[in-house]
């Protein structure tokens, strides 16, 4: 008999290859609020597909603005964000807590609580809210685990 090795690995999927993980996710989301904060005018540029009559499926780009994490407090004018994973809220201190954070008066105050918070994301320090995050966006989709 031959001398092999064997092993249970599987070989990885294309499809599996390219999704981003949690941490990709957020913090291109956190650069895009960043450019946006900087440039009102920043778009993003996106893929849809439509089908066609004859040639079958078509596919556009198109440019958009991105959706703001950020707003303006009605009482004050401070500067709030939420943090999110596509369009799910990352709950930062855990479900059923307070999860807006308070960014400043300006816009360059929002900049650095973003950036502090893109540490974070690097460093690994939110890898349990992000994949919570992820799993409630996946189940909004109608895909199971």
């Amino acid at each position: 008999m031959l001398q092999l090795k064997f092993s249970n690995e599987k070989k990885v999927l294309v499809s599996e290859a390219r999704k981003k993980t949690p941490r990709q996710v957020v913090l291109d989301g956190i650069q895009n609020q960043v450019e946006l904060l900087k440039n009102p005018g920043f778009t993003v540029e996106r893929v849809r597909y439509s089908k066609g009559a004859e040639n079958g499926n078509t596919r556009q780009s198109i440019s958009r603005p991105p959706q703001a994490w950020f707003w303006k407090s009605a009482n004050d004018g401070t500067l709030l964000m939420e943090i999110r994973y596509g369009r799910t809220v990352v709950e930062l201190q855990g479900q059923g807590m307070a999860n807006t954070v308070i960014a400043g008066k300006t816009n360059a105050d929002a900049i650095k609580v973003l950036e502090q918070i893109a540490t974070a994301v690097k460093a690994g320090e939110l890898d349990e809210p992000l994949e919570a995050a992820r799993i409630k966006a996946k189940h909004r989709r109608g895909k199971s685990e």
